[in-house]
């Protein structure tokens, strides 16, 4: 049977791309590495396995004994999550709205976040699939959400940040979590508590909206720029570029009490009503609510490398042993990063090959306007976007020759500051139908 918590005042483009040559993912691995483009200061790592402590009146602590390594972990209310090492999302504890029953059709992912009631997850060609508790909406992802690099989770609503930085909030908007500040800008991560939204910006700036009762949403003036950010039901956690760990919001349980010798910290993580910190010797230091045993690490996990705690959950659940395998260091492990050598946050993957667009064009593909998305994917000879390149292009191609004019800077599309043979012969190239 379900144990209850209360919850007080919270309580309710595809493209058809043609073919780019490249066939398999080792096969263009094997490239990159000869061609000198993987770091070779990165060691050889193993993803860890999934430990977890605290309440689990429903399973929510019982990790599958045939779960393997994992990369990332979530927790949601009363049930969690685990991504495998090969993408695979595993999820196990309370399942009365099918939040544990992962789509059959879901594949690799590359992240997974976890509400109260559902769960959330980027697949491998970086779209968002939600499944779950859906009453309030928050399984609807958006058709016009697009790819995204970074997900998170509240009570009754989800988050996403697309591809281009740009915060998108859906499902329960009572107290306007779902509303991103217009002035927000891009961002690099989200966090969701109880009905607050807060978010990474870019520039390392924390901002937050939503539910605001207990000062959650309040930055601190003097906070300064961040690298981290979470969120737990009433209260928002932040961790400084220094490795300073800072809290702010309800502090009925002390989880806003940093200890005195915590010190610098890699990473931070929030449950209903306890703080969670990975030092950075890899230790993990808990406080606040601990009714349940959540903040009481076994003696024998040692060093992690990645752990969660869900908004409305009283658990918590670590990744046991050293960090997956990143090599481009883009937040994507090997295991899943569809181009592990080079920096692909968002995981674009414009042909939908399993392989990322910034690997292609290192391993040869054409790019002719550098924007990493190999030609085979767009047109942008197609100056008009009318789907097919003719006259109409050559001439405006033609009215615009010479320097770049900042009112028709399409027309330059090399990106080479003028408008000249080499936009001209791609332009003629390209001609007829655009198919892609």
């Amino acid at each position: 049977m379900l144990a209850v918590v209360p919850l007080g005042a919270m309580a309710r483009s595809k493209h058809t791309g043609r073919t780019s040559g490249l066939r398999t993912r080792s096969g263009l691995l094997a490239t990159l590495f000869a061609t000198g483009m993987v770091a070779g200061e990165q060691r050889a790592l193993a993803d860890g396995l999934v430990r977890c402590w605290g309440w689990n009146s429903n399973g929510q602590c019982n990790t599958p004994a045939d779960l393997g390594s994992c990369s990332r972990v979530a927790g949601g209310g009363f049930h969690s999550i685990g991504l495998q090492s090969n993408g695979i999302v595993r999820c196990w504890g309370y399942n009365n709205f099918g939040q544990c029953n992962t789509p059959t059709d879901l594949g690799p992912c590359s992240s997974v976040a976890a509400g109260f009631y559902h769960s959330i997850s980027i697949k491998g060609n970086g779209s968002v699939r939600c499944w779950g508790f859906n009453g309030y909406g928050q399984c609807d992802t958006p058709a016009d959400l697009g790819n995204c690099s970074s997900i998170a989770a509240g009570f009754w609503y989800s988050m996403a940040i697309r591809s281009d930085g740009i915060v998108r909030c859906w499902g329960d908007n009572e107290w306007g979590q779902c509303n991103p500040p217009a002035d927000l800008g891009p961002c690099s991560s989200v966090a969701a508590g109880g009905s607050h939204s807060v978010a990474l910006r870019s520039d390392g700036i924390i901002k937050g909206w939503g539910y605001n009762g207990y000062g959650q949403c309040n930055t601190p003036a003097e906070l300064g720029p961040c690298s981290s950010v979470a969120a737990g039901r009433f209260y928002t956690i932040a961790l400084r570029s220094d490795g300073i760990v800072r809290c702010w919001g309800d502090n009925g349980y002390g989880q806003c009490n940093t200890p005195a010798d915590l010190g610098p910290c890699l990473s931070v993580a929030a449950g209903y009503g306890h703080t969670i910190a990975i030092r950075s010797d890899k230790a993990v230091k808990c406080w606040g609510f601990n009714n349940y045993g959540q903040c009481n690490t076994p003696t024998e996990v040692g060093p992690c490398s990645s752990f969660a705690a869900g908004v409305g959950g009283n658990h918590t659940i670590a990744i046991v042993g050293p960090p997956p395998i990143d090599t481009d260091g883009d937040g994507h492990p090997d295991s899943t990063d569809n181009c592990p050598a080079i920096a692909n946050r968002t995981q674009a993957d414009c042909d939908n090959d399993d392989i990322g667009d910034a690997c292609e064009v290192a391993a040869g593909a054409s790019d002719f306007n550098h924007d990493t998305i190999p030609d085979t994917c767009q047109c942008i000879a197609d100056l008009f976007v009318d789907h097919q390149v003719n006259g109409a292009d050559l001439g405006a191609l033609l009215s615009f020759w010479g320097p770049v004019n900042p009112g028709f800077p399409q027309a330059d599309m090399n990106r080479d500051g003028k408008v000249d043979g080499a936009d001209l012969g791609h332009l003629l190239a390209s001609w007829g139908p655009c198919t892609n």
